[in-house]
């Protein structure tokens, strides 16, 4: 059975618009590559997104419905996939953080998982009960920092709140390691962590975690949750959170004051 035939229209939005792409092409009796021509897209990316493993834009829909004459059909489910969850969100965002060009991170009492290290990362996962994953789980963290070895790796922003830095998950030894990699980052031109003093006091992360990525020259992002995540890729909510961004990126120390906040934290786990 091929992915398109796998493509359940009642599983999620996307589903349906991934379906709904397939049976109007199929009604009127067009080859991918002719729907490809309409939307100016290859044969493949039509392909792709009939299976769900690639999401169209708004102005390949907007050609759509001018040449199928659908009244605004794939415009507004296309808004209404990206307004609404997705179960498969988090498969999704691994695909746009692999094509990223910069990724901005603010993590407020935990490492990021991209500058994490094995050790800490399972230690992470068993305080959060995720007993049965650690070793699978952690193994696909370490996989998912493959792109920052990349040539053409993304430009990498970090906030951390000083918390991240002096909650002892794991011990001495998993922390002073992690304060170690935290400054060997500090050697990566592409990758750059900045810390919130806990001076700075309340600040507009405090209400969750984020990431804004941009990928392809547009902007997409994910924000956390006790239980899951969501993927955001509507203009409105990815800009209010790069502004977010930029606040607590305001109140944050300089790059070399943050070295030496994180130096001087990695004393205290000698």
């Amino acid at each position: 059975m091929s992915a398109r035939e796998m493509i359940d229209p009642k599983a999620s939005l996307w589903s349906w618009l991934a379906f709904d792409l397939w049976f109007y092409r199929t009604q009127r009796g067009m080859s991918l590559a002719q729907m490809g021509q309409i939307v100016n897209a290859a044969r493949g990316t039509v392909s792709n997104w009939e299976a769900g493993r690639l999401r169209p834009q708004d102005d390949h829909m907007d050609a759509l419905d001018r040449a199928w004459n659908t009244g605004g059909h794939f415009a507004r489910l296309l808004w209404y996939a990206r307004s609404g969850h997705n179960p498969d969100w988090f498969k999704q965002y691994v695909q746009y953080e692999e094509a990223a060009e910069i990724i901005k991170i603010y993590n407020g009492r935990a490492i990021p998982v991209l500058i994490q290290t094995e050790a800490y990362a399972q230690a992470v996962l068993w305080s959060a009960g995720r007993t049965r994953e650690v070793e699978v789980e952690s193994k696909a963290r370490m996989k998912r920092q493959g792109i920052l070895k990349k040539s053409d790796s993304p430009h990498v922003w970090v906030l951390v709140d000083q918390e991240a830095l002096e909650c002892p998950v794991g011990g001495r030894e998993v922390m002073r390691a992690q304060m170690s990699r935290l400054l060997d980052i500090g050697d990566n031109p592409r990758l750059i962590v900045r810390v919130v003093p806990r001076s700075a006091g309340p600040h507009p992360g405090h209400d969750g975690t984020f990431q804004t990525l941009k990928v392809k020259g547009r902007e997409v992002a994910y924000a956390s949750a006790q239980i899951g995540g969501r993927l955001i890729e509507t203009g409105d909510e990815t800009a209010s959170l790069g502004i977010k961004f930029d606040q607590i990126g305001a109140l944050a120390l300089s790059r070399d004051a943050s070295r030496d906040l994180i130096e001087q934290t990695m004393r205290t786990y000698e």
